[in-house]
């Protein structure tokens, strides 16, 4: 069974992502990750539409809590 861990893993590994300042807005990596957790249902609606909080930030949240990325000191 192939878990939201594996596939976000797999957008990183595909655009050799190792470090969270490595996505920028509106890069092919942002827009692949913005696609995958907004198609998913894991992105509240208010957030893709950046009415309830900024969708790069819970994307960075999100990589957080994966544990895909390791947060800043």
């Amino acid at each position: 069974m192939i878990t939201e861990y594996d596939e976000v893993k797999a957008i990183l590994d595909k655009h050799d992502i190792t470090d969270l300042d490595q996505i920028e807005y509106g890069s092919e990596v942002y827009e692949d990750l913005y696609n995958y957790f907004a198609e998913s249902g894991e992105m509240p609606y208010g957030v893709m539409k950046a009415r309830t909080g900024m969708p790069d930030e819970w994307i960075a949240d999100r990589l957080y809590d994966l544990k895909l990325v390791k947060e800043e000191a």
